[in-house]
């Protein structure tokens, strides 16, 4: 009984391989260049400035800050914290906003993980 099962485990190993191989499947494509050249979102560190200017439909923040002016992207994942209680938006960031904000690169690109509104 021992061979038995012995047998049926051996040709069940070689059975399967060879029925993938005869229905024409061939193994996982490698990674190709462009996976190997962009590492994929790393940290950008934290802004802090003033907004100037906020377009809602595209979702782009430009501020003030002591690197000059920048564009931050914001994605709907993108956090607003206020000092007072209670749930923010990105409509709550406004021009003339002093702002926190933490980022990260993602693809040539500054994107807003956490925007913290600062009062004056």
């Amino acid at each position: 009984m021992l061979r038995f099962a012995s047998l049926v485990i051996a040709v069940g190993l070689v059975a399967v391989p060879a029925a993938a191989f005869a229905e024409g499947k061939s193994p996982a494509p490698a990674p190709s260049a462009s996976a190997a050249a962009d590492p994929g979102p790393r940290d950008g560190g934290v802004l802090e400035g003033r907004v100037t200017n906020v377009d809602y439909g595209r979702g782009i923040i430009s501020i003030d800050s002591a690197q000059g002016r920048v564009d931050v992207n914001t994605m709907p994942t993108t956090s607003v914290q206020g000092s007072d209680p209670g749930y923010h938006t990105i409509t709550d960031v406004a021009k003339g906003s002093k702002v926190q904000i933490f980022i990260s690169k993602t693809a040539g690109k500054l994107v807003a993980q956490i925007i913290r509104l600062i009062k004056h």
